[in-house]
């Protein structure tokens, strides 16, 4: 029994010990790990105040690409005055917080302030596609005049923090659904109601109004509330969340039309007159057959006099996708139908009527990699044939675009015949920018039940967040693709110095 607990008792004393000396050795390095966390959160938050900056700049004037340097953001010389005083602090409450019985005193938090020198610096750069030197370890892709890439090195004691921002001018056509302002043309109030789905990012800049129970299966946004029915009980579905207190979204610009014409004028299709573009496709190439109208006077004499009469005639020109640069413009107006392959944007100053089914020859839904992408841009309303959907046979009628009407909207003609029934389904994958609130059809407040027009069926083409139809315009103000930051240890440079006084030597970082 006594030689068992002798063997107890110094088995216990054994353990004790390493795990007094392991103790120790984790004493040891708890100022290295701290002071090295400090050093790269500092760098950090320096590195971000160059970006921030940036940012700021770029909000002031969209062609900002200038540098900045962190004297410029920060004051260095106060940063580094109090560095060991305020690392000093921190180290000695970290360490007093993991073991509140060690016995560590201040002699030996020496070590923690004579590692410590004052190197702190800083520089962003901004980079463009036109740019010399840009860094060849960068994450953007492809480069356009759209983009613009932030690139800071911050250094702070022993620690260097390069942060990468990317910075793009987004495309209309990143929204599913979007409006300057929720009524009609005329004023009317329109309203989502039940049975309508809208998948992907939707917003506003007036009022979102709801009837039953709509869903909405991405983000929806408006600086403003929505507003329920008066009589009919409303709750809508926000899947994919909401921010009724979000900014403004400004309308594109003249410039950005201009550049449509340009591009047009400069490898694409441009007109001088009305048009209808009628789209095919096969296993090989995409084309499009552009017919145009003329029309001419002639004069007729009879027994009666003579009198003036117009004379209409068609011409077509055909053409494949590949022999110009998928921008169709007119200063008229286009219909439009058919089977997409290729990218193409088609362009008209006054509207675009949609006179039949217009889909891609392959379904994104179904080969996501497919590059059949259509942007619709009308400067005056996009509107779906009274009679569209009589060319598939059919009471639906299938739209795969992404489509702006700047003055104002897209709607339905004859919308609200009554007399004519309700249609169908209007089956949206893509999106829809419009300055004021189209009307697709009508519904009845008591029973939520469509009366006329179309039912709505809109599905979000996810591609349209990064892949964009050709000149589509663009938004006046950039947003944040993507922010890395990475860490690196930056080998200190140390100086030697000699005490007189005591004899000793003290290393320290430059």
């Amino acid at each position: 029994m006594g030689k068992s607990l002798l063997f107890l008792v110094s088995g216990l004393t054994i353990i004790t010990g390493l795990v007094q000396v392991n103790n120790a050795k984790r004493m040891e390095t708890i100022p290295e790990k701290t002071i090295s966390y400090y050093q790269e959160q500092q760098a950090r938050n320096l590195s971000k105040s160059l970006i921030d900056n940036a940012i700021e700049h770029m909000k002031k004037d969209n062609d900002w690409t200038g540098t900045i340097d962190i004297n410029e953001v920060a004051n260095v010389s106060d940063i580094t005055s109090n560095l060991t005083s305020t690392l000093t602090d921190k180290t000695l409450r970290t360490i007093g917080n993991i073991t509140s019985t060690a016995n560590y005193s201040a002699d030996d938090n020496s070590n923690v302030v004579s590692t410590v020198g004052t190197t702190v610096s800083g520089l962003l750069t901004t980079y463009t596609q036109s740019s010399e030197n840009i860094p060849t370890d960068n994450s953007v892709g492809t480069w356009d005049q759209y983009k613009a890439l932030f690139v800071s090195a911050t250094t702070f004691q022993d620690v260097e923090v390069k942060t990468e921002v990317l910075m793009q001018r987004d495309s209309f056509s990143k929204y599913a659904y979007m409006t300057q302002s929720e009524l009609g043309a005329d004023g009317q109030e329109i309203w989502f109601f039940s049975g309508d789905e809208i998948y992907g990012p939707i917003h506003t800049n007036g009022t979102f109004r709801m009837s039953g129970d709509p869903t909405f299966y991405g983000l929806i946004t408006s600086p403003n509330n929505w507003v329920a029915h008066e009589t009919n009980p409303t709750n809508p579905n926000f899947y994919g969340g909401s921010n009724f207190n979000a900014p403004e979204k400004e309308a594109p610009t003249n410039y950005e039309l201009e550049k449509l014409v340009t591009a047009a004028d400069d490898g694409g299709l441009r007109f001088d007159n009305d048009i209808k573009v009628m789209f095919s496709a096969d296993d090989e190439l995409g084309y499009v057959d552009i017919i145009t109208t003329t029309v001419t006077q002639e004069v007729r004499c009879g027994w009666f006099g003579c009198w003036t009469y117009n004379v209409e005639s068609e011409e077509t020109e055909s053409y494949t996708m590949n022999e110009f640069n998928g921008i169709i413009s007119t200063s008229g107006k286009a219909e439009v139908k058919g089977i997409v392959k290729g990218e193409i944007t088609v362009h008209a100053e006054d509207d675009i009527d949609i006179i039949g089914d217009i889909t891609y020859y392959t379904d994104p839904r179904v080969d996501s990699v497919t590059t059949d992408i259509l942007g619709l841009v009308s400067e005056s309303d996009v509107v779906v044939d009274q009679n569209a959907h009589r060319d598939s046979g059919t009471q639906d009628i299938d739209i795969q675009a992404s489509i702006m009407a700047l003055n104002s909207s897209f709607y339905v003609e004859n919308y609200n015949n009554s007399s004519g029934g309700l249609k169908g389904t209007i089956n949206l994958f893509g999106g829809i920018v419009q300055k004021n609130r189209g009307p697709v059809g009508t519904f009845n407040a008591n029973t939520n039940q469509a009366v006329s027009g179309y039912s709505k069926n809109y599905q979000y083409d996810a591609r349209l967040k990064g892949y964009i139809p050709p000149a589509f315009p663009r938004e006046s103000v950039f947003s944040v693709v993507y922010w890395k930051d990475k860490v690196k240890e930056v080998p200190a440079t140390t100086t030697t110095e000699k005490d007189d006084s005591d004899g000793t030597t003290t290393t320290t970082g430059q």
